[in-house]
Order: C-alpha cells, then structure tokens, then sequence
C-alpha cells in the first residue's frame, strides 16, 4: 500500500524530539531527576509553582545545550529567553510550561543520516542525506497522567508529577525527511549523538527520547508543501516508523477522494495500524506566549562556548571514520560500533589487548555474536558480565587453537552473564580443543570412510568437498577438534 501512494505522493516530516538531560537536580528546583520512585515523591514546591517561590536555573543545562549545538553544527545564542507556554491540563501544576519561544539556545544545525544508496543524490557524500535542524530550546517536562487500571484501579486518571520540572532539549529539525524510514535514521543517529557526548542517557523505556511528527504530502514534483498534521509522542523507532506509514495512507486516502488534510493531532493505534484524530491542532497564538518575568535572559559568554569545546568527546561521525582508516573496517560495521559509546568503547579496549591488525575479528565477534547475546537478554553492554578482557582472552585462545569457534560461542552465555575467566571456564566444561593428531586420526578415517562420494568429489577436484569432510570429522569429534589439524590430516590421507 505504501509503496503505491509514494508513486503519487512525497511525504514531508519533521520531528520535534524531547529528550531529558542528564542532570541530577530538576531545570529550576533542586528536586532530584529520578526513575521509578513513587508517584509524587520528587516533586518540589518550585515545580508546583506555590505561591512565593521563584525559580532558580540549573547551570549544568546550559551547558549540555552547549554541548549540543556544538555537536549539530549550529549557532549557539549568547542570549536566550525563557517564556511562559500557557494551556490547561492535569498534569501541568502551575497551568504553564516554562520554554523558550523566538529566542532558543540553539539554531539553524545539521546532522548527517545514513540512508539507502542512490538516495543521497546530491548530498555530501554518496549515501548520506543532511537534515536541518531549525533550534534545540530549553523547557521543563510536564508530569504524568497514569490511566492504567493496575494503578488506579479503575477509579479513572491520576497525575505523578515526578516528572514535571525534568529538563528537556526539544530538538525541531527542519522538514527535510522524505520517508518513514529516514525518520527512523534520523532518530537513530540523533540519540546516538546525544548518548556519545552526554547529553542525555535517551533511554526510550523511561520515557527520556520521545518524538512528536508533523507530516504532510505533496504530488511527486510539486514544491509547495501540504497541510500537516502532528503524530503525538511516539516512543519507539519502530513505533515511529509505523505511525508515519500509516499517516501518509491516511492522507493519501482523504487526498485521492478530493478531500482536504486538516491540520490536527493525531494518535496512532497499533493494533489497526491507523492513526485518528485528536483534536484540531493549535497554532503557538493558541499558547500565549510571553517572556516569563520570574526568570532573567540567559546570557551566555564566548569564552563559556570556546571551554565547552574544548572538551567535546569525539563525536560518532569522527570516531566512525577512524575506525575505518585504523582498523580496516568496512562503513557498515564501523557505523554499527558507532552507534553506541559503549560498545564503541568496548571494541577500542580489546583493540587495544589483541592488536590493531585483530580490528576486523574482533568487530565480527562483537557485531555477531556478542551483541545478539545481549539483545536476547535485553542487556546493555555496560550491564553485561562480559569484559573486554574476557572478550580478549577468549579470542587469544581460539588464536591458540585451544579454543574452537563452536565451543568459544558456547561459552559466551556464561561471560555474558556471569563473567569468568574464559581459559578456566574452558577448562572445567572440558571444551579445550583436541589437537594430538593421534586422537583426531580415527575421526577423520571414519569421515573418509563414511563419505566415498565426497572423497571421490575432492579427488576430482572439487575443494568444497574437503569442507563437507571436515563438518563430518568436526561432528565426531562434538566440536573440539582443531580445525587446522582435521584440514591437515584429511589432505594428507585424501592427497596419498
């Protein structure tokens, strides 16, 4: 169905990410950002916004928001504004958000996605599109409307205003997406970004990266953009990505029947894979803004710019290219140990152990292996047992021939989850490789003998054959022969 509609139709998106910054104190009250406590057991009278009190700005986002703009490319402001966003709802104590309206922190930067190739036509380099970002502006989170009948017990809504007061980077970019799928890179390659120089922890789960929509279409070769509508917190990449489909089938469909697109907010249902109104959507006249009079402009000094630039950490574009010129990796893999500082940080350490001429092996196991054994434990790397020592020892030892590929996957359960020293974990499930050639001799006769098609096959010339062969004697053996010692003994007795 989507591939129909984009024959007709360009989709148009932007998104507007909200991401926590990883702060310990809340944007104006020293109530502390936490996950999971009670409801309302980290609020403070400065979030409630009770008669008398006064908000006081953390200095630490300031400097994160920084940190950002420097990271995107863009301008950092000297001097911003703080405004008031006025609308009623429950979960918003003092009936107005603290935000930033024409005067944000952060302006006019760009950030680099990688998407399909043929599709970057045009862009830096093959492959790759640039995406405006339009401003990242300070503003404070709203609490938290808790609908769930586990916790209310059927006796309707109920607020946990732990939330409010948490600082937010809202992080509009321009309407330079033209898929769904470029949405989700775009989004990848962001919390990436934030995660690599410490803004934020962007765990999705906890509700710290969340992404708000606007999508339009427009005929294939028209310039002028179409109405747009706006998807509401969507907090997943797939969740995203599903939504933005199913919102540009929607439009599609009002379009193709002569109807016009309203501009309004839409929710998005899972189960039926279509997206529905809200309510019409508001302009900012709608909010009210104005200048909020308890809090002075931020005044922000050059020098302030020039030390946090100093001490950037090498940014994930930087680090990808490095890896590539260091180690030999090819763009795929480099850009999938770039995506998280932790796992870039990992491969670098058992670099560091085995050698910089180990990058290739070392990557595959980390990509292949290592990685599909957190992801079914639903672990970070940083939460896992394994070690990059333990990663290094247990590669020394199928280098070793002590070890075979087979029986070293075996093992990486155990390191993952209960870590270990690889050599004694091999010793005490008896997995050390069998290289005496007196004991592999009789498995390797039985395979010749067992396979005369195959025997005969090599013997024509067919190398593959000698493959085959060597599967057979690996299987006799459960796995713990050495695999150069079963290739060695085959070709002599095959060759004689």
């Amino acid at each position: 169905m989507i591939e129909e509609v984009l024959e007709r139709y360009e989709p148009v998106i932007g998104l507007e990410v909200h991401t926590h910054l990883a702060t310990e104190s809340k944007l104006f009250s020293p109530a502390p950002v936490a996950y999971g406590n009670a409801p309302n057991h980290d609020v403070h009278v400065i979030d409630l916004g009770l008669p008398g009190v006064l908000p006081v700005l953390n200095e630490r986002v300031v400097e994160l928001a920084i940190r950002l703009g420097l990271a995107i490319h863009a301008t950092v402001n000297l001097r911003s504004v703080f405004a008031r966003k006025n609308y009623f709802y429950p979960d918003l104590p003092k009936g107005y958000q603290i935000s930033q309206f024409e005067d944000p922190v952060v302006s006019d930067g760009w950030i680099d996605i990688a998407v399909d190739e043929g599709k970057g036509a045009g862009d830096p380099s093959e492959g790759v599109r640039r995406i405006g970002i339009t401003r990242a502006h300070l503003e404070e989170d709203a609490g938290k409307s808790i609908h769930d009948d586990a916790v209310t017990r059927g006796k309707g809504t109920h607020v946990d205003l732990n939330r409010s007061g948490v600082p937010l980077l809202e992080i509009v970019s321009e309407p330079d997406l033209r898929s769904a799928a470029e949405a989700g890179a775009y989004l990848r390659a962001l919390r990436s970004l934030l995660r690599h120089i410490g803004v934020s922890e962007a765990d999705m789960e906890k509700g710290q990266f969340r992404c708000d929509a606007n999508v339009s279409l427009r005929p294939v070769g028209t310039d002028p953009f179409g109405t747009r509508t706006e998807l509401k917190n969507l907090n997943s990449f797939r969740f995203v990505e599903s939504a933005i489909e199913a919102e540009i089938v929607r439009q599609a469909e009002l379009l193709d029947e002569g109807e016009a697109i309203v501009q309004a907010t839409m929710a998005f249902d899972p189960e039926t894979h279509r997206t529905r109104v809200l309510r019409v959507k508001e302009n900012s006249d709608d909010y009210r803004y104005f200048p909020d009079p308890d809090l002075i402009p931020i005044e922000i000094a050059a020098e302030e710019v020039d030390r946090v630039r100093s001490n950037m950490p090498e940014l994930p574009d930087v680090k990808r290219h490095r890896f590539i010129e260091s180690y030999g990796l090819g763009e795929y893999d480099a850009r999938l140990l770039t995506e998280s500082r932790s796992v870039a940080d990992f491969f670098e350490r058992v670099v560091e152990l085995r050698g910089t001429s180990h990058g290739k092996e070392i990557a595959n196991w980390i990509l292949r292996d290592l990685l599909q054994a957190l992801k079914e434990r639903e672990l970070e790397i940083e939460e896992s047992a394994m070690t990059p020592e333990n990663l290094s020892a247990l590669l020394g030892l199928v280098a070793e021939g002590r070890l075979t590929a087979k029986s070293a996957r075996e093992l990486f359960a155990v390191l993952v989850e209960d870590g270990g020293e690889p050599e004694t974990l091999m010793s005490e499930r008896g997995l050390e490789a069998v290289s005496d050639p007196g004991a592999i001799e009789g498995a390797v006769q039985e395979a010749i003998d067992g396979n005369p098609k195959a025997v005969e096959s090599y013997r024509d010339g067919d190398a593959k054959s000698l493959n085959f062969l060597m599967g057979q004697v690996m299987k006799k053996t459960q796995g713990k022969a050495n695999p150069a010692t079963v290739r060695q003994l085959l070709a002599q007795k095959l060759d004689a």
